[in-house]
């Protein structure tokens, strides 16, 4: 199995990028405007440029044999796609698309890319430490998902969100998401029924709290099991 899983990162290459060529770049090349279901590309084409998200975010994934649509990561601010061409990879494995309305995308022509990482050590050290952080994710989520049911396959989840997009909140940590049910249930190998099914338990049992759709409070992380 040779798919990423699930992740949300905030690596910010954006403001890595800001001080060097960027802003040059950015002035004869200004941001690309997708709106949600917009497609950035598609399995199988041409890898021609690299993909920095400046606004919004980016849903990653690949369609299986039988046509399902497989989630595999939701790329925010600051995170870039198609960047194994750097490394001579000609085309993507994977699709990209906007989840959100005004997602806003740099682009740099692969050239560009390898300028940067051959010339510019604080890109070229973040990429290579981004692609360590991504490979132990993925050990310690296969891990999850072989070994794990359901129930803590979603409370790994919350507790990665948590970790990763959450904001402290009262006495403890609010997580604003820009994802559907749906989504979360393709990232931990479970249906859409299961999902609302353990969250309904969860908020039952305590452990989280919803305010609307897009928005979970939960109290005490450390207690969520």
């Amino acid at each position: 199995m040779n798919k990423e899983i699930w992740y949300f990162e905030e690596v910010d290459l954006y403001e890595i990028l800001c001080p060097y060529k960027y802003n040059d770049h950015l002035k004869t090349h200004p941001l690309n405007c997708y709106n949600k279901q917009d497609f950035l590309f598609m399995e199988g084409d041409l890898v021609r440029e690299i993909f920095l998200v400046a606004e919004g975010r980016v849903k990653v994934g690949y369609y299986d044999n039988e046509g399902n649509e497989q989630v595999l990561a939701f790329l925010g601010r600051g995170e870039i796609l198609g960047e194994k061409a750097i490394f001579g990879e000609r085309r993507h494995r994977e699709f990209a698309q906007a989840v959100v309305d005004r997602t806003m995308i740099c682009k740099l022509n692969v050239d560009k890319a390898r300028e940067l990482a051959r010339d510019y050590v604080p890109f070229s050290l973040t990429l290579t430490k981004r692609f360590g952080e991504r490979m132990q994710r993925l050990e310690r989520r296969l891990q999850i998902l072989l070994f794990k049911d359901a129930r803590q396959r979603l409370v790994e989840f919350l507790k990665d969100l948590c970790r990763d997009i959450g904001t402290p909140y009262r006495t403890g940590t609010r997580i604003l998401l820009d994802i559907t049910q749906s989504d979360i249930a393709a990232l931990i190998g479970a249906s859409r029924k299961t999902v609302s099914l353990l969250f309904t338990d969860l908020e039952e049992a305590g452990l989280v709290k919803f305010y609307g759709r897009k928005e979970i409070y939960v109290p005490n992380v450390e207690a969520l099991v």
